[in-house]
């Protein structure tokens, strides 16, 4: 990565995490240009194609004459901006703590989004879909050792499902919000031990094999699964508070 690139990421990182910190509140004037780049050791031209990023995210209102300000990212940006500052932690420098309580809210928005597209999407399942289906949870008891290979299929899965749905919003969000999901699941899978694991993935095992049965159908297996989410959620409190 060039340079220039690296250090106008790393500021867009810097400034993202302020914002969402609230060390810079909505309404904060931050320093003039000139100033800002000698504060972040940073050229104008890099400082500048940062400062737009920022402001294509709306995070920053930049006040031609005026000044640059801080926008209450709560009611101005997507999902897409604490994705991208999630990608980015731990690169080029930057480093982020999450809060807890925010860890929590993206446990409970989880909870209420996944039922939901098993829902819609099991109601579309093929046969072949199933196999797939199962194939993955298969892997990932014979990866049960392998706790980064386990997230990737974790991933892989929430993706299968939100493909299942054939549903465009659906899709888009589940897209926006990988950056989140895979923080969760890396923050799951870090915090339990093996036997809750294999727990875990005998629990989707056994509700998957429901389903092809006829035991259960799309609505009882989204409202049992979102009762397993919620017991995960109680698991991952206890870790961090």
């Amino acid at each position: 990565m060039a340079k220039g690139q690296q250090a106008y990421k790393r500021i867009v990182g810097t400034i993202m995490r302020q914002i969402f910190s609230k060390e810079l509140e909505p309404g904060t004037k931050l320093p003039p240009e000139r100033e800002l780049a000698r504060i972040m050791g940073i050229n104008r031209t890099s400082l500048r194609t940062a400062l737009k990023q920022l402001e294509a995210l709306h995070l920053l209102d930049i006040r031609r004459g005026d000044g640059i300000y801080v926008k209450d990212y709560l009611k101005n940006t997507g999902i897409d901006s604490f994705g991208l500052l999630l990608s980015n932690t731990g690169k080029d420098g930057l480093n982020w703590e999450i809060d807890r309580y925010l860890i929590d809210e993206i446990w409970e928005y989880w909870i209420a989004i996944e039922p939901e597209m098993i829902k819609l999407g099991a109601r579309r399942l093929t046969p072949m879909d199933l196999r797939k289906f199962m194939d993955m949870i298969e892997e990932e008891i014979r990866s049960i050792h392998n706790r980064d290979r386990i997230v990737e299929l974790e991933l892989m899965e929430q993706d299968f499902i939100a493909d299942l749905t054939n549903n465009t919003i659906f899709l888009l969000l589940s897209n926006s919000s990988r950056p989140l999901r895979r923080k969760t699941v890396e923050m799951f899978i870090g915090c339990i031990d093996d036997d809750t694991l294999r727990s875990h993935i005998e629990t989707k095992q056994e509700l998957l094999r429901e389903l092809m049965k006829g035991s259960i159908d799309a609505f009882d297996l989204a409202e049992r699964y979102r009762d397993v989410l919620a017991s995960y959620r109680e698991l991952v409190k206890k870790s961090i508070f």
